[in-house]
């Protein structure tokens, strides 16, 4: 595709010239475009792809200094976003970029794993993984097998995307100390010990998800809603227990867990909970 010849060239300026000129894609025409795609049509890949093309770069540079070149991240990065356009249900009502930051970051994250060499860890970051490996242990005894990474995320009070960048550190070299750019002093420690800024996908992703779940517990009545909400922590800071949720609305506990198994019961049959699924998976 064009745009993957451009980076041949290894002049980020006129491939910023040239992807700054295509159009973006209304939320109409991805719709649009994703049904094409379903019907095989690789002028709409290709339109999708090239509109997308200003959130790769924008994306892969948080990876700079660990192993590739800028332009190395641009062009894997893409490769990720044609995977994830030749992939796209629109059926599953989920917007193209929250499916395809996915998809990029494996691409990348693959890379960087080929292009690893040795390092020392700094200290703080060190702790971190071993914290982790040991509450994986803990998880692993608890449960009776291997934990998830959702699981050992929130064990951690990490975000599943922030464990996998401590697994990646595990597996794989590349120095710590290096910068992220020529133009900044920040490097790749600083990078990954700022827990408490959530990643561009993790948030884009963590957004559509919780858009999606608001449309399903619209199928609730409004109490049943509002239990669920409470109970999972959605538009909220931290999940609530039974009880608290209990004495919040003036119920028992047993109470709140009845209206909380109605509602699981409802959802089980739910319809765009199954398009939910198929998309997380």
């Amino acid at each position: 595709m064009k745009y993957l010849d451009y980076l041949e060239s290894r002049n980020i300026k006129l491939y910023l010239e040239e992807i700054s000129k295509i159009p973006p894609i209304t939320e109409e025409e991805e719709k649009q475009l994703g049904q094409k795609i379903k019907q095989g049509d690789p002028e709409a890949i290709k339109r999708l792809v090239e509109g997308n093309l200003r959130f790769v770069v924008s994306y892969v540079k948080k990876y700079q200094g660990m192993g590739l070149s800028l332009l190395d991240l641009i062009n894997e990065g893409n490769l990720g976003l044609v995977e994830a356009a030749q992939r796209f249900d629109p059926d599953r009502n989920v917007k193209f970029i929250s499916y395809a930051v996915w998809w990029i970051r494996q691409a990348i994250v693959h890379a960087l794993s080929q292009a690893s060499h040795s390092y020392n860890l700094p200290q703080k970051v060190s702790d971190k993984i071993s914290r982790m490996n040991k509450e994986r242990e803990n998880l692993k005894k608890e449960l009776g097998r291997d934990p998830s990474r959702e699981e050992l995320a929130e064990r951690l009070k990490l975000t599943p995307e922030e464990v996998a960048d401590l697994e990646l550190i595990q597996e794989r070299g590349f120095s710590l100390s290096d910068k992220i750019s020529e133009d900044e002093d920040l490097e790749v420690e600083d990078r990954l010990s700022d827990e408490l800024e959530p990643s561009v996908e993790y948030q884009l992703i963590k957004n559509s998800i919780e858009q999606q779940i608001r449309e399903i517990l619209n199928e609730l009545d409004e109490r049943e809603a509002l239990v669920l909400k409470l109970r999972f922590g959605i538009d909220s800071d931290e999940p609530m227990t039974l009880q608290e949720i209990g004495d919040r609305l003036g119920l028992t506990r047993e109470r709140i867990r009845q209206i909380e198994q109605r509602a699981m019961r409802k959802l089980a049959r739910s319809q765009k909970l199954k398009q939910l699924r198929g998309y997380l998976n």
